[in-house]
């Protein structure tokens, strides 16, 4: 009895997970980045990424990526951003969030240093990347300090938290597509579009995740069934968090290795 009191009292006092997008969500942007990436992108990063793609890499942050005493990492980032009541980013307790991780990968690889670094340095600051930018997309992901960011649902008759609720979100929606299918619906925005999308930085980017997908706590309410209109609902906002995602990671990816 004793250890349950303590892991709900965990479970009330820290809003953070490890995981964000489940594996469909982080397949989709990192396709959706994959596609969007220049071929002088694409042929330097390559060098790096052990014969495979960026897709390959989506989630490995969600199994491996802090297993630090196998060498995997030396520095442990939450896969959430806080944020104020303004939608400004406001940094919490933790020793570090997505956002850090996101702008620390950008700062160490930027203005061609990651060629001075060794090859294994360069592919865990590119999973960064590819797993953490997205990440900090996933509306669940985006933590307001000033209100509670997690609370129980049912899905189907089956209770379920909020936060896994949007992490599962591409899958509890109308759509039954593959990764592929997914990326020929949603990657179909002008260029005049994409450059919208990729305005501004990572910073500024969470403020515009933040004002969007405050939306997310009317769609998914506590102590409801979520209907099928409520999915519907919110895989409109997921689609529209998934390609952000997706195009603002290949506009890093190409300011880096491009």
């Amino acid at each position: 009895m004793k250890k349950l009191l303590i892991a709900a009292f965990l479970l009330a006092a820290v809003p953070f997970s490890s995981f964000g997008w489940n594996k469909l969500g982080h397949d989709i942007s990192a396709a959706i980045a994959q596609q969007n990436m220049t071929k002088k992108a694409k042929k330097n990063i390559a060098k790096y990424l052990e014969g495979h793609d960026i897709i390959y890499y989506a989630s490995w942050m969600d199994y491996l990526g802090y297993v630090t005493k196998s060498g995997y990492s030396n520095e442990w980032f939450d896969h959430c951003v806080p944020v104020n009541k303004d939608f400004e980013y406001a940094e919490g307790d933790f020793p570090g969030d997505a956002l850090m991780a996101v702008e620390k990968a950008i700062d160490r690889m930027k203005d061609g240093k990651y060629k001075s670094m060794d090859d294994s340095t360069v592919l865990l600051l590119i999973k960064h990347l590819v797993h953490f930018l997205p990440d900090m997309h996933c509306p669940a992901h985006v933590i307001y300090n000033y209100r509670p960011s997690n609370y129980w649902l049912k899905v189907d008759g089956e209770a379920i938290l909020f936060h896994s609720v949007w992490d599962d979100m591409p899958s509890l929606g109308p759509h039954a597509w593959s990764v592929t299918e997914w990326c020929e619906q949603l990657d179909r925005c002008s260029k005049a579009e994409k450059a919208e999308m990729v305005s501004g930085t990572p910073r500024e980017w969470v403020s515009d995740n933040a004002r969007n997908c405050i939306v997310a706590y009317d769609i998914v309410r506590p102590d409801t069934e979520l209907s099928d209109p409520e999915r519907y609902e919110g895989n409109l906002l997921a689609e529209k968090q998934l390609l952000k995602g997706g195009y603002r990671l290949a506009y890093v990816l190409n300011l880096i290795f491009g």
